[in-house]
């Protein structure tokens, strides 16, 4: 039975974990890290559901319900902004120092790990540092910021951003047919399959993208007054609306320096990306870096009002 079927793009990644399966030399921690939206969470599940049904195949349904007695997952609770210390403490090390009741392993796994507190990743690395012998501890995240004593101490699964052909079929497995939206979807997701998923189901994505057209172009002319407007605008969805503005940014450069529509991102805007005067380059790449940083914050504690606002000044300052 292969449990990483469907699994698109992360032939390095399985291959290891498919061996660690083969041999049995399944180590204590691994850490999970790439780019969001390409797969690490489901390879992560898949690892979990191998080891444990590797020695209790009639614990599927315990499995699928997320009720098995070897299985743990800890995540941020939704009216939290961190996965606190008690999670760590109060609920996983008593557990694991339990032996398996059913399987001959007991996993968890920490979704989001770079959400830990900082009393919540001390305790979790006083764990790896003596862990039961037959724990397993999958740490996933998407942030290269866990404690490097943290990181040293767990075998590191690298996942890559997934190609335009992933993505592509992927959301053909899906039911999409036109080809110039599966190009259109596939270059906005930008790595991530679950980003080109949500565009592709969103709901009123072409009203959406004349939203961020008319916010770049007030923005490329506006001041403090047009920046606010537009974080405030963001805030509808701000995740999404902020990789369409670094796309719109991206492509308004490159049409300006190459003149070639087959290199953008939405190739149907380039007569809109005409109306900007000449970006400096330097200012561009450095915007683009920075809006990433502060995009990805959006899945942290951080306020996401207050990224909006500085995505958007940064954004207006590559414009001007």
């Amino acid at each position: 039975m292969d449990y990483f079927d469907g699994i698109v793009g992360q032939d390095r990644a399985l291959q290891i974990l498919r061996r660690a399966l083969a041999t049995g030399a399944i180590n204590h921690a691994y850490l999970f890290t790439g780019p969001a939206g390409v797969g690490k969470r489901t390879a992560a599940w898949a690892f979990a559901r191998a080891i444990v049904l590797g020695h209790d195949p009639e614990g599927e349904i315990y499995f699928r319900e997320k009720v098995h007695p070897d299985f743990m997952l800890i995540e941020k609770p939704e009216n939290k902004t961190s996965i606190a210390i008690e999670q760590i403490n109060r609920e996983m090390e008593p557990w694991l120092a339990m032996k398996p009741y059913r399987a001959a392993r007991r996993v968890v796994i920490i979704h989001e790990a770079h959400l830990m507190s900082m009393p919540a990743a001390n305790a979790l690395l006083k764990t790896l540092e003596e862990p039961p012998g037959y724990a397993v501890i999958i740490l996933v995240t998407a942030e290269p910021n866990l404690m490097e004593t943290i990181v040293s101490r767990c075998q590191l699964i690298r996942f890559s951003p997934a190609t335009e052909s992933d993505i592509r079929q992927i959301l053909i497995k899906r039911g999409l047919e036109d080809d110039d939206r599966l190009t259109n979807l596939a270059r906005l997701g930008q790595g991530s399959i679950a980003a080109a998923i949500q565009l592709a189901e969103e709901e009123g994505i072409e009203e959406l993208w004349h939203t961020t057209r008319n916010m770049v172009k007030d923005l490329s002319a506006g001041g403090d007054v047009e920046v606010f407007k537009c974080a405030e605008l963001m805030e509808k969805k701000p995740a999404m609306i902020a990789g369409m503005l670094a796309a719109l940014l991206r492509d308004i450069y490159i049409f300006q320096t190459t003149g070639r529509r087959a290199l953008l991102v939405v190739e149907s805007n380039h007569d809109f990306y005409k109306e900007f005067k000449p970006l400096d380059p330097e200012r561009v790449m450095t915007t683009l870096s920075q809006m990433d940083k502060l995009s990805r914050q959006y899945r942290g504690p951080v306020n996401s009002l207050l990224l909006s606002i500085n995505i958007s000044y940064q954004l207006r300052d590559a414009l001007k």
